[in-house]
């Protein structure tokens, strides 16, 4: 448990009667801890035990007390009032000798007690009583009043010893009481007249004529007056009219809630002293002065001398120092001149003619030089520098320097200079830098910035507002120069600019009433291989999109040009390269569906091929492909040429592949040859360069080796009766007697009509009809060759070579009785036997007789 040290101190005869021993006592105590700290509103117990004859002695009384102690750590107790523990308090024999108070308290409240000590009680109550009242010798009545005129004193104690001579207490917690009270009643008292005086005859400098003190926080001397003085000190020679000391409060306070708290004055024309003398050895503040109105703090005026006169001899202090703890300013100089300033930093040596600096400040608000202007509409510069020197070529005319690490993440904050136009309706520059000079020597500009660290930039310029629409850096030139020249000296780019929205990286442009180029990039090293240009996306946009944005343009979007001899690989007028698995080396889009430009036009002077296309691996040379109606691949040669429309070689001999191969997946024709001319042939075709087979203009075939078909019949296409739908290959086709050049299926044996078969795969299929027109309605009878046929057993079995005929089936045929057939009856010979139950197909040399 901490150790508890208490103060105490005991009035006692607050509740003595005239005839009885005190039956109570006044108990008060300051409570602090075991580091001196007050113990303030808290609950304490105290143990009290009253001892007889020694601190030792005999325990003749004791009791428990609680309750709180105030704010300041005081108690006040009522001994006799608590628990008792042992003995009554009304029967202590005060009077047959000496007793001592012994104190045990527990900080908590409890009965853990802690000693804290014990202390003699005074006989001065009990003894009084004993003289006064116990004691037969005399009576003195409190309270006691009593009006003598006399000039003499009238109650004088004088004491020898060590002790007080006289002592007045008061106990009562009511305002305005006095221990001790001293009156003039007299409305017009004598000069220096007094209430209470107190007068030190001593002639050295120990004694003290007054002395008043105080235990708490309040008044140890307090005068008042109306219109007079509260306290007047005077002195008649050379010592001090009033002296205020302090060990570690306040020496002197002057207050006052109307008037002025302090006046000091020099009233003799010829005293040169100082009107107010203030000094200290310590390192505290010699004069300190705050104010909480729009007052001033120090308000100092002279005639001609200074109003303010700071002087120090040491470089780490100051003159004058002005300190800002609040809102206001620390140091205000005020001119109403038109030529002198209201603050002037002289320096006449090499130090500073005005330095402003943050000492201990770690908040990052505070400003070392604050200048303004536009307070009260006023106009102005919140600052300026000026060198009158045009030889000063060493000093910087103004010069900020930091050895910050700077703020990343705000980097507004940080820097070595800071300059900020904070209107979003001006017009002004933050910064304005101008040079005049006829020099365009490296250093001689407007603005110079230079980065000689191993990563920052000598200029970095962000709008920082997203919102903004702004340029980050303009620059302009009204003469010939270049508006912004760059130069890497190494192995960096001159120009590198990036963008992390939609926009543009580096957009150049050309005003409508200017005539210049956009961009132009030249190299003047002939020995220099790099690329001039190079562009590179790694996303899924384009690298480089040009545009002539003109309907009626006449101008290239891109012109590639190259001037060289070589036709060596690479050496292009535009050289594209595809390094993926699926990119294009060259894509050109015509993306007008109404324009009737072609995507890629090439064409050339010389002998050499407008376009030469090769296919390294498994691809094509040139693969066209059309959505709409138009050609894949369109040659064509015009009225004034003489070459060919196209023409397709294999020069390798073991090259196995189709020359031309031609596929359609369509209801067109696969090959369209269209003859226009008056005359020669539609299709020639050679054999080593010899013809063996051609096609007429009239679409006659010409075939010197014969002709091969892969079907085994001569078919001719009929009309049917009924639908389509209704027939199949195979059936037995007689003449119809009710259409003309119409047929229909068989249904009587021996038919005299037999026309043919339905052929299943004719290889001639003969018809009246056009090329282009659609017999789909119609079928192909086979009337010569060998084809599929229906047949049943009708009149038996069917062997290899049996005549056929009609059968009463509908488009079946039967064997043909010999003896029963007539001409005009036989559709042909079987080619294979027959002797299945239903109806079948079998191969039949089809030869109607």
């Amino acid at each position: 448990m901490k150790k508890i040290l208490l103060l105490f101190w005991i009035l006692s005869g607050l509740f003595m009667g005239l005839s009885q021993v005190p039956e109570k006592m006044s108990y008060q105590a300051v409570v602090r801890n075991g580091s001196g700290q007050l113990l303030s509103n808290q609950g304490i117990a105290i143990k009290v035990s009253v001892l007889q004859g020694s601190p030792a002695g005999t325990l003749v009384y004791s009791e428990r007390l609680t309750g709180n102690t105030n704010a300041n750590g005081l108690i006040t107790m009522e001994i006799g009032t608590g628990t008792v523990l042992s003995g009554t308090f009304a029967t202590i024999d005060w009077p047959s000798g000496s007793y001592y108070l012994k104190t045990e308290t527990d900080p908590s409240g409890g009965t853990n007690y802690t000693i804290a000590g014990t202390s003699q009680l005074l006989s001065v109550p009990y003894a009084m009583y004993a003289k006064s009242a116990g004691g037969g010798g005399g009576s003195f009545t409190i309270p006691y009043t009593n009006t003598v005129n006399n000039a003499g004193t009238l109650f004088s104690l004088t004491n020898d010893g060590d002790g007080t001579s006289l002592e007045g207490n008061n106990n009562t917690t009511t305002s305005n009481i006095a221990a001790v009270r001293g009156i003039v009643t007299s409305a017009a008292p004598g000069g220096f007249s007094s209430a209470v005086r107190g007068i030190n005859n001593g002639t050295g400098g120990l004694g003290i004529g007054a002395y008043g003190s105080h235990a708490g926080s309040g008044w140890g001397v307090y005068g008042t007056t109306p219109n007079g003085l509260g306290v007047y000190g005077n002195a008649t020679a050379n010592g001090t009219g009033v002296y205020a000391n302090s060990n570690a409060g306040t020496g002197l306070t002057a207050t006052s809630n109307n008037g002025i708290p302090a006046s000091i004055s020099i009233f003799n024309n010829a005293n040169n002293n100082n009107a107010l003398s203030v000094s200290t050895v310590g390192n505290g503040t010699a004069v300190n002065v705050t104010t909480s109105g729009n007052g001033a703090g120090v308000k100092s005026a002279t005639g001609a001398g200074f109003a303010i006169h700071g002087i120090t001899t040491a470089q780490s202090s100051a003159g004058v120092l002005g300190s800002n703890t609040g809102n206001g300013e620390a140091v205000v100089g005020l001119t109403t001149s038109d030529i002198a300033g209201a603050v002037v930093g002289r320096n006449d040596g090499g130090g500073y003619g005005v330095r402003g600096f943050i000492s201990t400040s770690t908040s990052g608000t505070g400003i070392g030089v604050y200048g303004q202007v536009g307070l009260n509409n006023s106009t102005g510069r919140a600052g300026r520098f000026e060198n009158f020197n045009q030889t000063n070529t060493t000093g910087n005319t103004f010069e900020v320097q930091s050895n910050g690490n700077g703020n990343i993440p705000d980097n507004t904050q940080g820097n070595a200079a800071s300059f900020v136009l904070d209107n979003n309706n001006s017009v002004g520059a933050a910064v304005r830098g101008e040079v005049n000079t006829i020099f365009g020597n490296f250093g001689a500009a407007a603005v110079f910035g230079i980065s000689s660290g191993t990563g920052g930039r000598a200029g970095l310029f962000y709008a920082s507002n997203p919102a903004g629409n702004g340029a980050s850096l303009i620059a302009l030139t009204d003469g010939n120069g270049n508006a912004i020249t760059a130069n890497a000296g190494k192995d960096g780019n001159g120009v590198e600019t990036n963008i992390d929205g939609a926009g543009n990286a580096l957009y150049a442009w050309v005003p409508t009433f200017s005539t210049g180029r956009a961009g132009r990039f030249e190299i003047f090293n002939d020995a220099n291989t790099s690329d001039v240009i190079t562009v590179k996306t790694v996303g899924n946009g384009i690298a480089g999109n040009f545009k002539v944005d003109r309907t009626t343009g006449t101008s290239a979007a891109v012109k590639g040009e190259v001037n060289s001899q070589f036709a060596n690989f690479g050496t292009a007028g535009i050289y594209g390269v595809s390094s993926g698995t699926g990119g294009y080396a060259g894509l050109f889009h015509a993306s007008n569906v109404a324009g009737n430009g072609p995507s890629v036009l090439a064409l050339t002077d010389g002998n050499g091929n407008a376009i030469t296309a090769n296919a390294g691996g498994n691809g094509d040379g040139i693969e066209a492909s059309c959505d709409g109606p138009g050609n894949a691949i369109s040659g064509f040669i015009p009225n004034f040429g003489t070459g060919k429309a196209g023409r397709f070689a294999n020069f390798n001999s073991a090259n196995g592949q189709a020359v031309v191969h031609i596929t359609t997946n369509g209801t067109g024709s696969t090959l369209l040859i269209n003859h226009q001319g008056p005359s020669g042939n539609i299709a020639t075709y050679q054999n080593a360069s010899v013809n063996v087979a051609r096609i007429n203009k009239a679409g006659t075939g010409y075939f010197n080796g014969g002709t091969q078909n892969s079907g085994a019949d001569v078919a001719e296409a009929f009309d049917v009766e009924g639908t389509i739908s209704e027939y199949e290959p195979g059936d037995i086709l007689v003449i119809s007697i009710n259409s003309d050049r119409t047929v229909e299926k068989s249904s009587a044996p021996y038919s005299n009509l037999v026309a043919g078969v339905y052929a299943t795969k004719p290889g001639v299929l003969l018809t009246e009809e056009h090329i282009d027109t659609d017999i789909s309605n119609k079928v192909p009878m086979g009337v010569i060759g060998v084809i599929p046929t229906k047949v049943c057993l009708e009149n038996g079995k069917i062997k290899r070579g049996d005549l056929l005929v009609t059968s009463s089936k509908k488009g079946i045929a039967m064997k043909a009785n010999p003896k029963k057939v007539k001409i005009g009856q036989v559709i042909g010979k079987a080619l294979q036997d027959y002797d299945q139950k239903g109806i079948g197909k079998i191969q039949v040399l089809v030869n109607i007789k």
